[in-house]
Parts: C-alpha cells; sequence; structure tokens
C-alpha cells in the first residue's frame, strides 16, 4: 500500500498546549506524516484551522466520555490502516478497534514504565508503599501485554527496545526511532530585536550571561543539580543568570531550594512557554543544560526534546553522560557531557563554555549541522511511515 493511500488515526492530543514532549512529539509527526501525503486524523483542545492532509477534531476540555464518543464516531465512518498511540490507557481502545475494524495497531514506548512510575510515586504520592507497588506492577504489566498484541512498536530508545524484548515483545516488530527538533522552527534567531524585547521583559541584561533548561520540572530532569552548581558558577561568573522555561511537580521545590542557596535573583523561573516561542528563550541563552539523573535514564537511554531543539538552534549543550546522550555530544563536539548527579562538575563544565565564546560558537554551529542532517521530525516521521509501509508489504505481495 502506498502512502498516500494510507488512513491514520493517531488516539492522542496533538496540538502542544504548552511545554509536552509528548503532544510535541504526536504534533510533528502527525504534520509531517501528512506532507508525505498520509490522510492523518487526530485530536486536540484547541481550534487549529486545517492544513492540507491533516483533520484535526477539537475536544472539550478534560472530557474522557465525549472523546470516547466522538473517537468511536470517528473509527465507525472511517476504515484506519493504521491505529497509532502512545498512551497506555488508549492502547486498550486501539486493542479494540483492531480486531473489530481490522486496523494495525501501533504503539510507541517512550519509557520504560515501572521505573518511571516508581519515581514519580515515591516523590508525589501519600498512597501507602503495598498500594504504590500495584499500581506500579499494573501498569508495567499493561504496557508489555498491549506491545505484544501491537502490530510494531515504535521504541524511542535501544535501551526501552532491549526492555520489551526481554519482556518477551517479538523483536522483530519492535523499531528504534529517536525523537527530533523542527528545524524551521527551532534555528538560530538573527533579529536582536526579537531577543532584546524578551531580555528586557525577563529583566536580563546585555552583559550578563544566561544559562538556560527548558522541559517539564519532574524529577528524573535532575534540574535540582543546576541550582546546587549555580552559587559555584556565581562565584566564578557574577554576572549569570539562569532561566527555567516549564512547569512540573519540582518547581516550588526548586524555587525554595533557590532562596535557600541565597541565588534568587539569578534563577527566573518563566513557566510554561507556548511551543512556537520557545526558540526565542533558547536564544537568548549561551549555555542550555540538561541534568539527567542516573534513575529512571540509565537503564533506558535518552533521546530527548529539548538537546536535539537546543542543538537546533546552534547552542553548545552541558549534560549528564547518559546514552544516548553523551555519546551524541562526544561523537558531534556540540556540547560537554558530565557525570550525573555532581553539581561540581557541572559548575566547572557551564563555566567553560561561559568564558570561551569560540568554544560555544563551534560547538553551536556543529550541533545545527547535526540536527539538520540527522535529527529533524521530518526523519523521524518518515522513519515512522516506513513502518506503516512495512506492516502492509506482506499484505501487498499476496495479493498481487
Amino acid at each position: 500500500m502506498a502512502l498516500k493511500q494510507m488512513k491514520i488515526l493517531i488516539m492522542d492530543i496533538v496540538k502542544p498546549l504548552g511545554r509536552d514532549g509528548s503532544t510535541i512529539h504526536r504534533w510533528e509527526v502527525a504534520r509531517n506524516l501528512a506532507k508525505f501525503g498520509c490522510g492523518v486524523h487526530a485530536f486536540s483542545y484547541t481550534d487549529m484551522g486545517s492544513e492540507e492532509g491533516l483533520h484535526i477534531y477539537q475536544l472539550p476540555k478534560k472530557s474522557k466520555i465525549k472523546y470516547i464518543i466522538q473517537l468511536l464516531k470517528l473509527v465507525m465512518k472511517n476504515h484506519f490502516d493504521i491505529v497509532y498511540t502512545r498512551n497506555i490507557m488508549k492502547g486498550i481502545i486501539g486493542l479494540l478497534i483492531k480486531k473489530l475494524w481490522k486496523s494495525k495497531l501501533v504503539v510507541e514506548v517512550n519509557s520504560i514504565s515501572p521505573d518511571e512510575r516508581r519515581l514519580v510515586e515515591n516523590y508525589l504520592s501519600t498512597t501507602r508503599k503495598s498500594l504504590k507497588d500495584i499500581k506500579i506492577k499494573f501498569f508495567g504489566y499493561l504496557e508489555i501485554f498491549i506491545s505484544k498484541k501491537a502490530d510494531a512498536v515504535i521504541a524511542v530508545t535501544q535501551g526501552i527496545k532491549s526492555y520489551l524484548v526481554n519482556h518477551g515483545v517479538n523483536e522483530n516488530k519492535v523499531w528504534v526511532i529517536e525523537n527530533g527538533a523542527n528545524t524551521e522552527l527551532f534555528k538560530p534567531i538573527k533579529n536582536s530585536n526579537v531577543t532584546n524585547e524578551l531580555k528586557n521583559r525577563l529583566h536580563i541584561n546585555n552583559d550578563e550571561s544566561v544559562v538556560l533548561f527548558v522541559g517539564v520540572l519532574e524529577p528524573w530532569q535532575g534540574v535540582e543539580y543546576l541550582i546546587y552548581a549555580a552559587p559555584l558558577i556565581i562565584k566564578e561568573i557574577p554576572k549569570t543568570k539562569f532561566l527555567i522555561v516549564g512547569e512540573g511537580a519540582m518547581k516550588e521545590k526548586l524555587k525554595f531550594l533557590s532562596k535557600e542557596l541565597n541565588i534568587g535573583q539569578n534563577v527566573i523561573f518563566t513557566g510554561t512557554v507556548p511551543y512556537e516561542n520557545v526558540p526565542e528563550y533558547i536564544n537568548i541563552s549561551d549555555a542550555c543544560v540538561a541534568p539527567f539523573t542516573r534513575i529512571r535514564n540509565e537503564s533506558m537511554g535518552l533521546s530527548p526534546l529539548k538537546i536535539y531543539e537546543y542543538l537546533a538552534c546552534a547552542k553548545p549543550v552541558v549534560a549528564s553522560d547518559i546514552k544516548g546522550v553523551g555519546d551524541l555530544l562526544a561523537n558531534s563536539n556540540s556540547g560537554i557531557a558530565v557525570i550525573p548527579e555532581d553539581p561540581a562538575e557541572l559548575a566547572n563544565a557551564i563555566i567553560k563554555l561561559l568564558k570561551d565564546k569560540q568554544l560555544r560558537e563551534q560547538m553551536g554551529d556543529n550541533g545545527r549541522k547535526l540536527v539538520v542532517k540527522n535529527y529533524s521530525w521530518e526523519i523521524t516521521a518518515r522513519k515512522t511511515a516506513g513502518v506503516f509501509k512495512k506492516l502492509y508489504t506482506k499484505i501487498d505481495q499476496m495479493t498481487a
């Protein structure tokens, strides 16, 4: 079956409402699949207008019942060749559609569910340990069950694929496709009026260095280690501001920690920034940071959106030396990999970049070239479309 004949249903919400990696991934893959000629149908909480080949259905916010009703109406009205989701619970509905309407089910797995849920539950939940363990095991089992029943599984790292295969998922139906960046949106901004206006709004002077983190403020991001490193950086380079872009469970703890270390005046928490505006924030930075923790990340490896977006804007990166990140930065000479959870080493790497403009520019240039060549969303979507097409290759051969 040719791509232009395919009708694809993405069961999840696609329009990025803020800085949410999952919706960004779905949105970018959806719009690029439509560019290839696929008929892509998806859901959004906002009115997005229309793009050729991309059909978006607006939903009332926080209405699961209305979502299910509209989903079933859509499935009964159309025959979808591919049903795609990266949500475990929606995967159950996907299995039902696969059985009743003979669609091919493709699920994306972007983390090792038990590891991530254990970290979140331990940090946030007041539930008794026994109930936490049951919940973690249930979702872990469900993820494996759906992956086994799906026609294809897309894992964003090799570590996730290994985890799935070790738990009984057929190796031949698991494909590793990394995340990407929108290289048309995320790019160096030449217009100094744009960056100066943003700096003025954030009360950042032109003679101050800017260190940036963008992402959800969750335990596995390791932003607290950037806060711990900040006093060491300020001691060496007093005119430094730390820009934390995003929301999440750890925000209040991070704000408290900044005040406790007496660096509150140097740390700016912006909250959520619309996806389309994130490149402006990256462009006012001198160095970008991704201080991932070992927990959750080492076992699965990483394919982080934030790093591809930093690099696409031609900014040097300091990140934890975790598989998928450390090797990426080292092989491309686009940043510095540091020992995870080590504030002193993180500080030294950031100081090195802030003191060497030529090094920053060289690493930034290397990073931009790397992402454009290997990690654009167009490349990710093309690989995804290749998986969809392979699901029908045998059928086409049998009916030829």
